[in-house]
């Protein structure tokens, strides 16, 4: 499928909450970074829309096993030759029907060719995209393979779709074929502006699939299928199905029911910028010891975190781990540069508020949140830019 070159590409989670007593099969689950459908959180939870469906399928079938983050090419050929090994969100076509054994459908995206914005590439036809001279895909993927099939011999063919989309934008190649779907974080992951391309043909609609390697037993396989049919059919009281609730999910961001009050997150920052101003080693490293009242005992959601100018976070009362990485030009879920739009409008207005959307750990889907920013110069001549978050209820008509 897709890949987005990440700071935390390779990461090893136990699936946790999905082995239930009773037999079960030891299974090495194998994804890759592609938002909305697969995709890491700060902390390295592997969550996102075929994520928490197979997640799902795991309670209900009882197979235990780990989700492992690979580059796509790696993963890919790892399940073509592992027993025991699964690898989704993968497209089931013709070319690769014997080579796996199938569950699904857990998903869709839809496929265009792209082009630079204002280069005046016009496609009737399919094949009108043979005349270019190269089209960027993504090695191994479903949109290669199909090409190929069709007769293309122009394709450039990358490691990720990073690379594709600055091909495109450099003017390295005419045409590139990638998704609708989490467009704007590949985009944006790869340091390009989205507007700097224009969709010109729509091409195909990927159907996304489980893949299992071909020793791994059909009787496995089957229970996967029924559990998935059976997450599909079953509805709520609110006649709504779990795969329709994980699936719209981690299309539109949600409201949450109970939020925590702006001010109290405007005093909140606006005290700690202070503390900053008075004690700026101490208060950093009191909020990454995570200490009251930098992060709220009561709702554990509030809590405080700090950027330098060069959008480098310096602290962090929730994630202490993650302190030291640089999250310039790293998008949201949505493909929203929040975090340089945080110290952008600090440095140029002092204070304000930046919406973005953001995951709650513990809970499935993407959800709106807003951050509250402050300029502090601490005690040691530096600039920070003190920021904390609040979950946002919808508003009201």
């Amino acid at each position: 499928m897709y890949k987005i070159l990440t700071p935390f590409l390779v990461v090893l989670i136990l699936l946790s909450g999905c082995v239930v007593k009773g037999p079960s099969t030891a299974l090495r689950i194998i994804t890759e970074e592609s938002p909305p459908f697969n995709f890491s959180d700060e902390r390295g939870n592997v969550t996102g829309q075929s994520t928490e469906l197979v997640k799902e399928i795991m309670k209900k079938t009882g197979d235990g096993g780990v989700i492992e983050m690979l580059p796509w090419s790696q993963g890919y050929a790892l399940v073509q030759k592992e027993p025991g090994t699964v690898l989704y969100s993968i497209s089931r076509i013709p070319l690769r029907e014997n080579m796996f054994k199938w569950v699904g459908p857990i998903g869709f995206a839809d496929n265009w060719f792209y082009s630079k914005m204002g280069a005046g590439v016009k496609l009737d036809s399919l094949d009108d995209a043979k005349k270019v001279k190269s089209i960027a895909v993504y090695r191994d993927d479903s949109n290669q393979l199909y090409l190929q099939e069709k007769g293309f011999t122009n394709l450039d063919i990358s490691e990720n779709m990073a690379e594709c989309i600055r091909k495109l934008v450099n003017g390295q190649v005419d045409l590139w074929l990638g998704p609708a779907e989490g467009l704007h974080f590949i985009a944006y992951g790869a340091g390009v502006n989205p507007a700097e391309i224009e969709a010109v043909k729509y091409v195909r609609r990927a159907e996304w699939y489980i893949a299992f390697n071909k020793e791994v037993p059909d009787s496995t396989v089957r229970s996967w299928q029924k559990a998935l049919d059976e997450l599909k059919q079953a509805k709520d009281a609110s006649g709504v199905s779990t795969y329709d609730r994980i699936t719209t999910s981690y299309t539109v961001p949600q409201y949450v029911a109970d939020s925590v009050a702006a001010d109290t997150v405007v005093k909140l920052v606006e005290k700690t910028a202070a503390d900053i101003t008075a004690d700026a080693a101490g208060t950093i490293n009191k909020i990454n010891n995570g200490e009251a009242p930098y992060l709220d005992k009561v709702n554990p959601q509030l809590y405080v975190y700090v950027y330098d100018t060069g959008v480098n976070l310096v602290a962090n009362a929730d994630n202490p781990a993650i302190v030291g990485r640089c999250f310039r030009s790293v998008p949201d879920i949505a493909g929203k540069l929040f975090r340089d739009g945080i110290v952008e409008g600090a440095l140029k207005d002092g204070k304000g508020w930046e919406d973005y959307v953001f995951t709650i750990p513990g809970k499935i889907g993407i959800y709106n949140k807003s951050a509250y920013y402050v300029l502090a110069t601490g005690s040691d001549g530096k600039q920070y830019v003190v920021c904390a978050g609040r979950y946002t209820d919808k508003p009201q008509p």
